[in-house]
């Protein structure tokens, strides 16, 4: 591991310095991300997910190839719970039963969430911020006057605005109780824990030491190449998810010291490109610093 100098502990409110996010009120658009990368309501959810990995996103917006409007987005977790970790499962079970190429083939439209969260081009960052925070959701799409995609925005976007020392350290505002895995749990109950409990990441631990991290982005790329059918005896999608998380996993995880500032821990994340850090002391894990923890302590 690399180290650098699901309950919450208990949030000690803004950071003690003047935060650049407030400085800043105007317009979301310069902070918004312009290209914007959508898919119509055909798209293959296996297309979907190669997709999200090749361009390193966690959304997509679904928009009409007519008007452009937006109709729906699919998001990582609606792929996780499709695969095996809640309700949309039961696509797979009932409908498709349970065979793999009619579910990698099945348009995203069947998984897409309708209603959508999104924000408008003449908000400001600090009521897009409060837009995440207050919703729930890690990205939002920018609708233009017209209700048509004119950006997005994301928790990995207001980063930049943690100054690069705080003088707080990591330790004053970690999630302590951090929902972890062990190197064997099926990928299928990894996506279970995922869906159930709220989280897009579950640290790896063995004998109480941090062994590797899996992500739901992990569990897509899995998803998303030949890999999973070295796993598959027919063509049933609950042999695939049956293998352990210690063969997607990622082994070699950046991590910080609970003494490391949260500014430092900022720096890492953007750009490692990571959305979060686990805190280890004395060889243990003692917690998870992420992307949301970062956005909280802006407002």
């Amino acid at each position: 591991m690399r180290r650098f100098p699901h309950y919450k502990s208990i949030k000690r409110g803004p950071l003690a310095f003047e935060s650049k996010l407030h400085r800043e009120e105007g317009n979301i658009m310069p902070l918004a991300r312009k290209t914007v990368i959508t898919v119509p309501p055909t798209t293959r959810i296996k297309d979907a997910a190669e997709l999200m990995v090749g361009r390193g996103v966690r959304r997509l917006p679904v928009a009409s190839p007519g008007t452009k409007k937006l109709m729906g987005i699919v998001r990582t977790r609606d792929i996780i719970d499709f695969l095996g970790g809640g309700e949309k499962f039961r696509i797979v079970q009932e409908k498709l039963k349970g065979n793999f190429f009619a579910a990698a083939n099945e348009p995203v439209r069947t998984i897409m969430s309708e209603r959508v969260i999104h924000g408008t081009t003449d908000m400001s960052i600090i009521d897009a911020a409060r837009l995440l925070l207050q919703t729930g959701v890690g990205g939002v799409p920018i609708l233009d006057g017209r209700e048509q995609i004119a950006g997005i925005v994301s928790e990995r976007d207001f980063i930049s605005y943690v100054p690069a020392t705080t003088g707080t350290p990591v330790s004053y505002h970690m999630t302590r109780h951090v929902i972890t895995a062990e190197p064997e749990l099926q990928i299928r109950e990894a996506a279970r824990r995922m869906i159930s409990r709220g989280v897009r990441r579950l640290p790896v631990v063995h004998e109480r030491e941090l062994v590797g991290i899996v992500t739901s982005v992990d569990i897509l790329q899995y998803f998303g190449t030949s890999k999973v059918f070295e796993h598959m005896l027919s063509q049933r999608l609950d042999e695939a998810m049956s293998v352990g998380i210690e063969e997607i996993m990622t082994r070699d995880v950046l991590t910080v010291a609970p003494e490391t500032d949260l500014g430092e821990a900022a720096g890492l994340m953007r750009e490692r490109g990571c959305g979060c850090l686990p805190v280890i002391e004395r060889g243990e894990l003692r917690g998870i610093i992420t992307e949301r923890d970062m956005l909280e302590l802006l407002i």
